[in-house]
């Protein structure tokens, strides 16, 4: 039999025609896994916790169905609404000291030739890199009263009298335990700073000195247009950060003393599980959830009406 009937094209049918699919099908099968895995770790869990809402639940007995009862003592809960002001709060300072300090830092580390900048790039990030847990052992060493770094060294240059008991005090806690915080943040938003600015253009800063611009006019004209869209980006995960603190609070101060420092997520954790209060805990978590959206949707859709402006 003669070798070219062996390999005839009716042998076979062609390799394309065997994996083609329907234009339409092609996308829905790419999207599919992704779907598969956010359903079953966001959505399916959303939902269980709005149900959750609607029961009063001690995590042991039966539930009882009381349909919106949770949410209409949530409006008048006075606990609640102090600990969603301290995330405010905390919200507002976290946007101006961890940003500014972090876009200072990567000016002076990107646009400007300090020797061994990889180095203080290195050890400014090394917070992040200790967990939340370390990082509030280290602080809670800092603040102790008796033998704290902080009270120490006021007792040694003759401040005595300044020595405060730091976590213990209703006035001092909230922001002892931000400056704690901001130690730990101002380090991610320093790499995402110097990542956008490394990114400009050298011929920009070229042309706008030749034009006789000073360093300021090269910061308002060229720099911060640029990295706009990295500054926003910060904003917006910073302040959702504010929104999400729980373990440095937690393992410090647990919201005391009193409720000096008594942020959402804690609250929503002694609902839940301290007090045994299931449901009520699932309706404070969706409120705190329903908050970090709504700023999130009216923080872009003011930063998107800005951008069309200018």
């Amino acid at each position: 039999m003669p070798a070219r009937s062996l390999f005839s094209q009716s042998a076979l049918p062609p390799p394309a025609s065997i994996l083609r699919w329907p234009k339409e099908v092609s996308p829905v099968l790419f999207i599919v896994p992704a779907l598969v895995v956010y359903s079953g770790f966001f959505i399916y869990p959303l939902v269980k916790l709005l149900e959750l809402s609607l029961y009063k639940w001690d995590g042991i007995l039966a539930r009882k169905f009381i349909g919106l009862r949770h949410y209409q003592k949530l409006l008048g809960d006075e606990r609640f609404w102090e600990a969603l002001s301290h995330n405010f709060y905390w919200m507002i300072a976290a946007i101006i000291v961890p940003v500014l300090f972090g876009l200072l830092l990567a000016i002076l580390l990107s646009r400007s030739s300090m020797y061994g900048s990889i180095i203080f790039r290195t050890i400014f990030f090394m917070p992040q890199v200790f967990s939340s847990v370390t990082v509030a052992l280290i602080w809670q060493w800092i603040y102790n009263p008796s033998y704290g770094a902080i009270n120490v060294f006021l007792t040694s240059i003759g401040l005595e009298q300044l020595t405060q008991g730091w976590l213990g005090d209703s006035a001092l806690v909230l922001p002892a335990l931000f400056i704690a915080w901001s130690w730990v943040h101002y380090g991610f938003t320093m790499i995402i700073f110097i990542a956008a600015i490394d990114a400009v253009d050298e011929v920009f800063f070229d042309a706008a000195k030749v034009d006789g611009a000073n360093l300021w006019q090269q910061f308002r004209h060229i720099l911060l247009p640029s990295i706009r869209g990295a500054l926003t980006t910060i904003i917006l995960v910073t302040a959702i950060s504010s929104f999400q603190i729980f373990d440095l609070v937690y393992v410090l101060t647990r919201g005391g003393p009193g409720d000096a420092s008594m942020v959402v997520p804690v609250y929503m954790l002694e609902s839940a599980f301290t007090l045994r209060r299931v449901g009520y805990g699932a309706t404070v978590a969706i409120a705190m959830g329903l908050v970090i959206v709504g700023f999130s949707v009216l923080f872009l859709a003011l930063r998107g009406v800005y951008k069309d402006e200018n």
